[in-house]
C-alpha cells in the first residue's frame, strides 16, 4: 500500500468521517500511530524467532543488512573503553542499526605455537566527526524551506526533497525534515547520527562521521539564508594494520562466531567460567548502545569484524510521501494495530471489540 491508501485505510476504520460520527485525526496523529505499529509488529515478528537463531524474513527482508564489515578499533588509554589489562577490542554500531541477527570475527593464529598470538602491527585511522545544531531560523512561516546542508569539499550534503522543499507553517514540524535526514543516503563515506555519538550526547543536533576530512565549513541554511553552522574534529584510532598478514610466516587466518552477552554475565564469562572465555571457536562479545566490543585471549588476534543487522524502517509520512517498508502482507496489520492503538487513545469504546477483531485476523 501507498501511504495514502494506509491513510484512507485507517480513516475508513476508525473515524467513519463521512458520517461525522467522530472528530477528523490530523495526518501527523495518524503517522505517528501507523509508525507505533509497524514497530510493534517488527518486534513482535523478529524477537519470536531469535529464539530459534532465525530471522522471520517474510516482512523484514527488504530491512535486513548482511556481510558489513568493520575495522575493529584498538582501545588506547584515552579512549574511553579503554579497560587496562583488558584484551578487547571493539566497534562502532551504524545510525541505522536497529537489531543484531549475527556477527562474526576474522581471528589471526599462529598454527605452531597455539598459546600465543602473532605479531601484527597496528595502524592509524582518522576519524572526522562534525556537529551541527538543528533550530528553527527560517523566516516566519516557511519553517525549513529550502533546508539545506553543505561543507566545503561537499556542495550539497543533503537537500530537502520536493514535498517539503516549501518549508512548514509551524515549527512543530521539524521531527519531519530531521527523520529525512537521517533516512537520507549521504555523499562522501558520511553517516549521521542524531544527539548521541560515542557515548557523547549533543543536545538538538546532528553528528555527521567520515574517514575522509570533508567536513569543514558544515552549515545549514533555510529559506537561502544561513541557519546554523557546525563545528568539526579530527581523532585518530588504532586498527589492526591487514596489509601486513601477507608477511607474516606462521599464520593462520579465521572466522569464529561472536557469543553476545549481556554486561552482567561477562565478568563471569571471561574470569570465573573456564569453558566459556573467548576462543577461536567463539568469541565472547558485548552489545551497548553505541559499540560492539569483543574479548579476547592471548592465543589469539581480532583483526576485524563482520555481522548483519536489521536496520531501522524509514518514518511512515504522509509528508514525505513514504510508506511502509514492510512487506505489503503485513500492511493491513499494521493498520489494525494502528486503529487499536488510537482507539485506546481516544477511550473509543468500541476498543475491546477491536482489540478482538485485531486477534481474530493475526491468529
Amino acid at each position: 500500500m501507498t501511504v495514502f491508501e494506509l491513510h484512507l485505510n485507517v480513516n475508513q476504520r476508525l473515524q467513519l468521517v463521512a458520517s461525522y460520527k467522530r472528530n477528523v485525526l490530523l495526518p501527523q496523529e495518524i503517522d505517528l500511530a501507523l509508525n507505533k505499529a509497524m514497530f510493534r509488529l517488527l518486534e513482535q515478528g523478529v524477537s519470536s524467532r531469535f529464539q530459534d537463531d532465525e530471522i522471520n524474513l517474510s516482512h523484514v527482508t527488504a530491512l535486513l543488512r548482511k556481510n558489513n564489515i568493520s575495522e575493529v578499533i584498538i582501545p588506547g588509554a584515552s579512549d574511553p573503553l579503554y579497560e587496562e589489562n583488558e584484551l578487547s577490542c571493539y566497534a562502532v554500531k551504524p545510525p541505522d542499526f536497529y537489531w543484531l541477527a549475527n556477527s562474526r570475527a576474522e581471528l589471526l593464529v599462529d598454527p605452531y605455537n597455539c598459546g600465543t598470538a602473532p605479531t601484527l602491527a597496528n595502524t592509524t585511522a582518522t576519524e572526522t566527526v562534525g556537529v551541527l545544531p538543528f533550530n528553527n531560523s527560517a523566516s516566519s512561516g516557511n519553517n525549513f524551506k529550502n533546508y539545506t546542508i553543505t561543507s566545503l569539499a561537499l556542495p550539497i550534503i543533503y537537500k530537502v526533497p520536493t514535498s517539503i522543499i516549501n518549508g512548514f507553517s509551524s515549527p512543530k514540524s521539524r521531527y519531519v525534515v530531521i527523520n529525512n535526514v537521517l533516512e537520507t543516503k549521504l555523499p562522501g563515506n558520511v553517516k549521521v547520527y542524531w544527539e548521541r555519538y560515542r557515548d557523547n550526547y549533543y543536545p538538538s543536533s546532528f553528528i555527521f562521521v567520515s574517514t575522509t576530512n570533508n567536513l569543514a565549513g558544515l552549515v545549514a541554511t533555510a529559506d537561502n539564508t544561513t541557519n546554523e553552522v557546525g563545528s568539526n574534529t579530527q581523532t585518530n584510532y588504532l586498527i589492526p594494520n591487514r596489509a601486513l598478514i601477507g608477511a607474516i610466516t606462521n599464520k593462520k587466518i579465521l572466522t569464529a562466531p561472536i557469543k553476545t552477552s549481556e554486561n552482567d554475565l561477562l565478568y563471569q564469562l571471561l574470569s570465573q567460567n573456564t569453558f566459556y572465555k573467548s576462543s577461536i571457536s567463539e568469541i565472547v562479545g558485548d552489545e551497548t548502545q553505541d559499540y560492539f566490543t569483543l574479548y579476547r585471549d592471548k592465543s589469539f588476534l581480532v583483526t576485524r569484524m563482520s555481522y548483519d543487522y536489521i536496520r531501522k524502517p524509514r518514518t511512515i509520512s504522509l509528508d514525505l510521501n513514504q510508506s511502509c517498508e514492510l512487506a505489503g502482507t503485513t500492511h493491513q496489520k499494521i493498520v489494525d494495530l494502528a486503529v487499536e492503538i488510537l482507539r485506546l487513545d481516544i477511550k473509543d469504546e468500541t476498543y475491546p471489540v477491536t482489540v478482538q477483531d485485531t486477534q481474530l485476523r493475526t491468529t
